[in-house]
């Protein structure tokens, strides 16, 4: 580590350095940091408050570890666990019509995980949909709306939301603190989201990588609107209560990124695409996200 520290260029580790400076930072990034902390904004939206405004809100010192995630925490999957968890799904859950597009690297495609009524419940749930990120920033790459469904819009604790978090995790055989919270996607004729990969979590973060992606369509596309894998030449189409299932790491490596599942949202032609991500991690990613306290949980540290 003091190498690292004191060699930073020629151990490449400047980008590091940088993201660690951020998280450790003691300063308010908003000029209104101030008024928000005495009408007790600290308490009502610590995830932005603690790292926005970490000098009002009195966090300075909880911040200094607020990154860190305890020695003897398990993860709760080990090289070579993939196979098993991919190959139980196909086999145990015939309700959900599981299909294996892929099994090098495994992609699975479910039917019926939402019902009509479920996926319209799951949508009103969200009070707003806001520009989605591509990453941790706004950027032309992506063009749909988003709502995160988290405690702050109270989307986290409809019925419906909790069931087919569940359901999902039924699958992946992952505990409920390791995966994020819904993000609800709203794509719009035009819309689309070019190739990207969604492993954005540095290995050393509190919630460590992103093994898994569970995607479910909350609608039917008139046209248009697929998912795409260009690396697999496979191309799901939308569907109401559709999911796809994929690793975004390698089963014997968990801390590589497997490239393979690249994919891109296809541009909507006619019609409206609703959608929800559920992204799994290694380790537990509500509790440090609930404190507010770590820059890591929302922000790209995969370098």
């Amino acid at each position: 580590m003091a190498v690292l520290q004191d060699c930073l260029f020629t151990c490449q580790a400047c980008t590091y350095r940088t993201l660690v400076d951020e998280a450790l930072a003691c300063e308010d990034t908003h000029e209104q940091c101030r008024s928000w902390a005495q009408t007790g904004e600290c308490e009502k939206n610590p995830r932005y408050m603690l790292q926005s405004c970490t000098s009002a809100c009195g966090s300075c010192a909880e911040k200094q570890t607020g990154c860190t995630r305890a020695n003897h925490t398990l993860p709760m999957a080990v090289p070579g666990g993939m196979e098993a968890m991919f190959a139980r799904a196909t086999t145990d859950f015939p309700e959900l019509e599981v299909t294996a597009l892929s099994t090098s690297p495994w992609v699975l495609q479910f039917e019926n995980l939402i019902s009509a009524d479920e996926a319209q419940q799951m949508v009103a749930a969200c009070k707003t949909f806001d520009r989605s990120m591509a990453g941790d920033q706004l950027s032309p790459v992506r063009t749909s709306t988003q709502c995160w469904c988290d405690d702050k819009e109270g989307c986290m604790q409809t019925d419906i939301v909790r069931k087919l978090t569940d359901k999902m995790l039924n699958v992946t055989m992952l505990p409920y603190p390791n995966a994020e919270y819904f993000q609800v996607l709203r794509y719009d004729p035009g819309h689309f989201y070019k190739q990207h990969h969604d492993q954005q979590s540095g290995h050393w973060t509190p919630q460590g990588v992103r093994l898994y992606t569970f995607f479910v369509y909350l609608s039917d596309v008139e046209e248009g609107g697929g998912t795409h894998f260009p690396e697999l030449g496979i191309t799901v189409q939308p569907k109401l209560g559709r999911g796809i299932l994929w690793p975004s790491v390698f089963d014997h490596d968990l801390r590589t990124s497997d490239r393979r599942t690249q994919h891109e949202a296809l541009p909507v032609i006619k019609g409206v695409k609703y959608a929800a991500n559920l992204w799994q991690h290694l380790f537990d990613f509500k509790t440090p996200s609930a404190s507010g306290l770590c820059v890591f949980l929302g922000k790209n540290s995969n370098h």
